[in-house]
C-alpha cells in the first residue's frame, strides 16, 4: 500500500485522551509518549498533535494551564476533563467496532491466502 493512503493521526484525539487520563502532560512529552506506542508509518508530527489538543480544548475534552514553575520556558499542561472521559468512552466503542471488522478482514485474508498460495498469479497471470 502506498504511503499516501496511510493517514497518521486519525485516532490522535483518542490516544491523546487516553494518555492524558493516565497522566496530565505538556505537548512535547505527550508527543513522545504517543509516538512511543505507535508503529513506524503511523507516527504523528508535533503540529498535528497541537492542533488536536486545541480542538479537544475547544470541545471541552481537555483543559490546560500554564506551568511556570521550575527553570526553563513555561509549558502548557493538558489534562482530561469529564467531557473528555465521555469522548474517550465513545472512541473506545468506535475502536472496538473497527477492531472487530479488521479482525474479520485479517482472518478472511489469511484463510484465502493460505488456500491459494499464489494469489499474485491469480490476478496477474
Amino acid at each position: 500500500m502506498s504511503n499516501d493512503r496511510v493517514r497518521p493521526g486519525r485516532h490522535l484525539a483518542a490516544f491523546s485522551l487516553l494518555l492524558l487520563w493516565e497522566m496530565p502532560d505538556h505537548g512535547l512529552h505527550l508527543h513522545r509518549r504517543i509516538n512511543g506506542v505507535l508503529p513506524d508509518g503511523l507516527q504523528v508530527d508535533i503540529g498535528n498533535l497541537y492542533r488536536a489538543l486545541r480542538d479537544l480544548e475547544v470541545r471541552g475534552s481537555v483543559q490546560s494551564v500554564w506551568d511556570t514553575e521550575g527553570s526553563g520556558s513555561a509549558r502548557r499542561i493538558y489534562r482530561i476533563t469529564a467531557d473528555g472521559h465521555d469522548e474517550l468512552r465513545g472512541w473506545s466503542e468506535d475502536i472496538s467496532k473497527r477492531r472487530s471488522a479488521f479482525d474479520w478482514f485479517l482472518g478472511h485474508w489469511q484463510a484465502l491466502a493460505e488456500s491459494d498460495g499464489n494469489v499474485e498469479a491469480r490476478f496477474h497471470g
